[in-house]
């Protein structure tokens, strides 16, 4: 390795776990002395401990064997496995593997003394330390998550520090430079120093953003936080414009013409780019034909051109109630791609011939033309529907249409019923807002049969897509939703028991859990036990191995309906296209696989971002009710205390037990439950409670309550 000589100042050395055992293992012998360390580190006193601290950790933990004279020699090379690291306050984290470790189903679990200085998100390589446990620990960071940060600049008396926006993050990270005049303020800093076994992780000013108290401040931290970028870089802005908004007859050519059919779009009121268009006939048999038309946005957007980039980098775009972070720039979401009414649009069609009891008997792939007839609202169609006079006057061109299309949709979503699919059919907050555009509160979110009509006929055709690459292609993209593990099932049996619940699937199939959920739909507490069914399931994520969707009921699943808002779905549309054309994809088996698990995790931090700002939001509502006495439901128990859930409000808080002042609570593993010691006062999962708003953690989007 040689002598680490430092600049002039002498700065910090590189002091951690990966880079003494690199060191140690680039020796003859792979030993290396301690004082030789020393010499080659130009450690001084304070170096001195803190590497003799780093060695003994390594000697814990296995990566190096101690032997007389103070030598250190490295352990053999072990098999390294890779993954993405999720951290835990306590400490303690779990890796994902990116591929299936021997051995082990999933998910490694990683000892707080054995993360390195790993912090949440990043790329890791990491060794099993057991098997039967599946225990593992970090050999080495290979890409970090986050070198920046977000959170609120403080003073300790002693040094200024950032307390992170992410309790998954250290408490602490010391700031350097002169800090003093953005004091309270939050600010965003670039890691000059990540955590490790010995010191506190540091850095240095990159932005400020702003006070706590500031208009709008939630979400451009939110979006600082996860790195969601309002402005696309220039190249892409020019790719974009240099494309034309409306497409010649003679590019037409080749492409089957949907224009004659009666065909419309079906989104929110306020959407401004169209994915995807419908439209039904009768056939003379009683059953349907019906046209599922997705915007072709692989005809404009180039593999490796900029716009493609940016859009895998992104992963997908991020909603927020009052604005989105899109995916793709808005020449082409809002304009060239979308399906705008009465414009004449490129598009993937998927016919399908449906029988009378709603099975999809025969599908067709088009790369088509369509016009869209007219672009409809859920609230519209509902009316329309519901029989609302109005309503069906503005839209009496498409009256007919719409109530086919709700015929259709009704047998299909009786057939994906009757094969077992899941429906978690919960209660949704929504926050709303005064003319003004200011947040006013949170109310349970409507829900339309127009909403289902639309997810039958992207379901149906996201399987037709499907099952065409399954029997086609040696290699594709899939939206993969695993069976639960039988462990997590049978906590969940255990915990149902506790609540007075028999649940015990014989098969753990899906019909199982959705006859489960449709016999408690009349109770009280029915959200509550959803919420625990549904913690028992494993994430949905995308994969190059076709292994099902369970909550689907589905053999074989993919998306292919949202290419201007998903990356996968706009990869599908391009293999799907080189399968028509006779020509390859350009996709190795390893590219596909890179793509699905960089989407799956752009897809988590993309739920995160915007459950961080629902959050926000919802904490600020709180603070005005701060010691206010409020109805709550129990809605999860573990050992240092509960969560609870407003009533009324569809807001989250917690109840510790430290705060339990009228007695000293245990918690009861079996039953779920905390119990006093004197009192004998229980609480348990679905128990109405009285609660006092205590305490907002505004920063970390978390409201504190006290029991009354």
């Amino acid at each position: 390795m040689g002598s680490r000589k430092h600049r002039p100042g002498r700065a910090q050395p590189d002091l951690s776990k990966e880079t003494l055992l690199a060191y140690i293992r680039e020796q003859p012998e792979r030993t290396a002395g301690f004082h030789r360390i020393l010499e080659d580190f130009e450690a001084d006193s304070i170096d001195r401990k803190q590497i003799r601290d780093i060695l003994d950790q390594l000697v814990r933990d296995g990566g190096l064997v101690r032997h007389k004279g103070h030598r250190y020699q490295a352990q053999p090379t072990v098999t390294l496995h890779t993954g993405r690291i999720h951290l835990h306050r306590d400490g303690y984290a779990f890796v994902t593997p990116d591929s299936r470790i021997p051995g082990i189903g999933g998910d490694v679990f990683i000892p707080p003394h054995s993360t390195g200085t790993a912090i949440d998100g990043d790329q890791v390589s990491l060794s099993i330390v057991s098997r039967q446990n599946a225990e593992g620990r970090i050999a080495g960071i290979l890409k970090r998550a986050r070198t920046r940060v977000v959170g609120q600049l403080r003073f300790d008396g002693r040094a200024y520090f950032l307390s992170p926006a992410d309790d998954k993050l250290p408490e602490k990270i010391f700031v350097r430079g002169d800090v003093s005049e953005h004091k309270d303020k939050l600010v965003e800093i670039e890691l000059t120093e990540f955590p490790s076994e010995a010191r506190w992780p540091a850095g240095e000013i990159r932005s400020v953003i702003g006070f706590l108290d500031d208009p709008d401040v939630e979400t451009l931290v939110v979006m600082k936080k996860y790195g969601l970028d309002a402005v696309f870089p220039a190249e892409v802005e020019e790719e974009a414009a240099r494309l034309a908004v409306s497409p010649r007859e003679e590019d037409f050519r080749g492409r089957t013409d949907f224009r004659g059919r009666n065909t419309i779009t079906i989104d929110p009121a306020t959407a401004r780019d169209f994915d995807d268009a419908v439209d039904a006939e009768a056939l003379p048999d009683g059953g349907f034909r019906v046209g599922v038309h997705i915007a072709d946005v692989a005809h404009f957007v180039e593999r490796g051109g900029a716009a493609d980039v940016e859009a895998r980098r992104r992963g997908c775009s991020v909603y927020f109630p009052d604005r989105v972070v899109p995916m793709l720039p808005e020449k082409l979401s809002n304009e060239v791609c979308s399906l705008n009414a009465s414009t004449d649009r490129f598009a993937m069609s998927v016919v399908l011939e449906i029988d009378p009891t709603g099975r999809v008997r025969e599908s067709t792939l088009h790369q088509s033309v369509i016009r869209s007839r007219e672009r409809m609202s859920y609230e519209d169609v509902q009316r329309i529907l519901d029989g609302d006079g109005p309503t069906r006057k503005r839209h009496h061109r498409v009256v007919g249409e719409v109530e086919l299309l709700a015929r259709v949709a009704g047998r299909l979503l009786a057939r994906r019923i009757e094969r077992g699919t899941i429906d978690f059919d919960l209660p949704e907050p929504e926050l709303t807002y005064d003319e003004q555009g200011v947040f006013v509160g949170v109310a349970k979110a409507p829900k339309y049969f127009s909403h289902r009509l639309i997810e039958s006929f992207m379901i149906a055709a996201n399987e037709a897509v499907a099952r065409l690459l399954d029997a086609r292609l040696r290699a594709s993209i899939y939206r993969v939703h695993e069976p639960p593990d039988p462990e997590r099932v049978g906590e969940l049996s255990e915990t149902l028991a506790g609540q007075g619940l028999r649940f015990r699937p014989r098969e753990t199939g899906p019909r199982e859990f959705q006859e489960f959920l449709t016999s408690i739909e009349d109770r009280p507490d029915a959200r509550m036990i959803s919420f625990l069914v549904l913690r028992s399931f494993r994430q949905a994520v995308y994969s190059t191995r076709n292994r099902g969707h369970f909550g689907l009921a589905s053999t074989v699943y993919t998306h292919f309906t949202s290419p201007i808002r998903r990356y996968p779905d706009l990869v599908v549309h391009r293999l799907l296209k080189a399968w028509m054309e006779s020509r390859p994809a350009g996709y190795t088996a390893g590219d596909l696989e890179s793509i699905a698990v960089e989407s799956s995790h752009r897809e988590r931090i993309a739920d995160q971002a915007e459950r961080d700002l629902f959050e926000w939001k919802r904490m600020i509502l709180l603070e005005d009710r701060l010691g206010e006495t409020l109805d709550a439901v129990v809605i999860h128990i573990f050992p240092k205390g509960m969560r609870v859930e407003l009533v009324d409000d569809f807001i989250e808080g917690y109840v510790a037990v430290e705060d339990m002042a009228d007695d000293y609570y245990d918690f009861n593993a079996r039953t779920r439950s905390l119990v006093g010691r004197r009192t004998r006062r229980r609480y348990q999962l679905g128990q109405k409670v009285r609660v006092q708003v205590a305490r907002i953690d505004r920063l970390l989007g978390r409201a504190y309550f006290l029991p009354v």
